[in-house]
């Protein structure tokens, strides 16, 4: 007996890490299907409403509806995760996205489209706040590396696979054929989801207690410095992110005059340097002694691609201001994210704010985006969005490199009961 006691440790934690790979892998697999879904159906819709000959402001109004949709119901998609079963949710959500896309391709008017992507929007939403919660509360335990692997590849999937998913299926098989098949995938998803997801969005240390710990209302999650700038700067990604994903297909068919299946690479090539920068880069950029000058100068990258954008319209600089965009995008994400999993706040809440916020901002980003491009012009949208995004780095980290004071979101975020070994 006594010799067979020492190993019961070691073979309690051999099997703790083994259930955290399982659960790792399945829930990635989950997500980069998921990605690729919304990336074909991000393409689809679009070639949907160039097929209908919509203005700018028109195609603007059929992705933003969809945005603005999953922001209203991010804030109930977060109380309802927070009592009730996720994996419930996420299956009979994904059946009826894939009735929807049954129907949307044989809609008379891009009216018709815009408020069917409403409804996808309503539903999409529960799934989102329903997989960022669950990996939100299981990161303190898959560790601080891997802090980008959800992002990633949804990324992934959404910007780089999805879109050349879509363009080929539309090449090859026509547009209706298209939505067609990405309602199956919607299919498959749900019982996909009923697999994976758990039936609680409550940590095993969690399990023992009727509350959740931690600040849960949006009052007080403001108080906490570091949620603040996290909410800041995911608004102006994703108001960035939506302009320039609702565009990039028209600048490189009106700007950069490529052909119609060539268009999707610049798509591509910004979501795949996000993602390697979120798949691969996350211990380097979060354990560096370094990390608030990475996470500041992430923001530059971001300024630069928007000016090369605005200024130099040439093949070659496009594709490398698509570059310096996604690797900025990608250690902003990396930075907020480890920020929120650290902090005392209730995930399943914070979870549904981010996802708001950042709906919000895409909503905003692609309307005033579209209105802009057809008042001034395309290229210059990109120039106006430096101003934000300027005024927010001088506030946040101007000051701070210019006294080099050291780096002090990891300071503030002292280990929780959560992140606790």
């Amino acid at each position: 007996m006594s010799k067979s006691l020492p190993f019961q440790p070691d073979a309690a934690v051999s099997a703790r890490e083994g259930e955290l790979r399982a659960f790792l892998l399945r829930f990635i697999g989950l997500t980069l299907l998921s990605g690729v879904t919304i990336g074909m159906n991000k393409v689809l819709a679009t070639l949907l409403g160039l097929h209908l000959h919509v203005s700018n402001f028109q195609l603007a109004a059929i992705s933003s509806a969809e945005t603005l949709a999953m922001a209203l119901g991010t804030i109930p998609a977060g109380y309802i995760l927070s009592r009730g079963n996720p994996k419930h949710l996420y299956a009979g959500v994904s059946l009826s996205l894939a009735l929807a896309f049954c129907v949307l391709p044989w809609l008379p008017g891009w009216q018709w489209v815009a408020l069917l992507m409403f409804l996808v929007g309503l539903c999409i939403s529960l799934r989102i706040v329903a997989m960022s919660t669950v990996f939100l509360v299981r990161l303190p335990e898959l560790g601080q590396g891997k802090a980008g692997w959800y992002k990633g590849t949804l990324i992934l999937g959404m910007q780089f696979l999805g879109p050349l998913c879509g363009n080929y299926l539309i090449a090859q098989l026509g547009l209706k054929a298209g939505f067609l098949i990405s309602a199956l995938m919607f299919a498959i998803l749900a019982v996909l989801g009923w697999q994976v997801l758990p039936d609680n969005t409550a940590s095993r240390k969690q399990a023992g207690h009727s509350t959740l710990p931690g600040a849960a209302s949006l009052r007080e999650l403001l108080r906490v410095p570091i949620v603040r700038v996290t909410y800041l700067f995911e608004i102006l990604a994703s108001f960035t992110a939506s302009s320039v994903g609702v565009f990039s297909i028209l600048l490189a068919i009106r700007v950069l005059h490529w052909p119609a299946h060539h268009s999707v690479w610049l798509m591509a090539v910004q979501g795949l340097s996000c993602v390697l920068v979120l798949l691969f880069l996350g211990r380097f950029v979060l354990a560096s002694r370094y990390r608030e000058q990475l996470y500041g100068g992430a923001h530059l990258a971001i300024m630069a691609a928007l000016l090369i954008l605005g200024l130099w319209p040439s093949s070659i600089v496009y594709l490398a201001a698509s570059v310096l965009l996604g690797l900025g995008l990608g250690v902003n994400n990396l930075v907020n994210t480890d920020n929120i999993a650290r902090a005392p706040v209730d995930k399943a809440r914070v979870s549904a704010h981010l996802t708001l916020f950042g709906m919000v901002g895409g909503t905003a980003g692609a309307l005033a985006a579209g209105r802009l491009a057809d008042l001034t012009g395309l290229r210059n949208v990109f120039l106006i969005w430096l101003f934000p995004w300027l005024a927010a780095w001088l506030v946040f980290h101007g000051s701070r490199w210019l006294r080099r004071s050291p780096p002090a979101a990891i300071p503030s975020l002292a280990p929780t009961a959560e992140s606790a070994p």
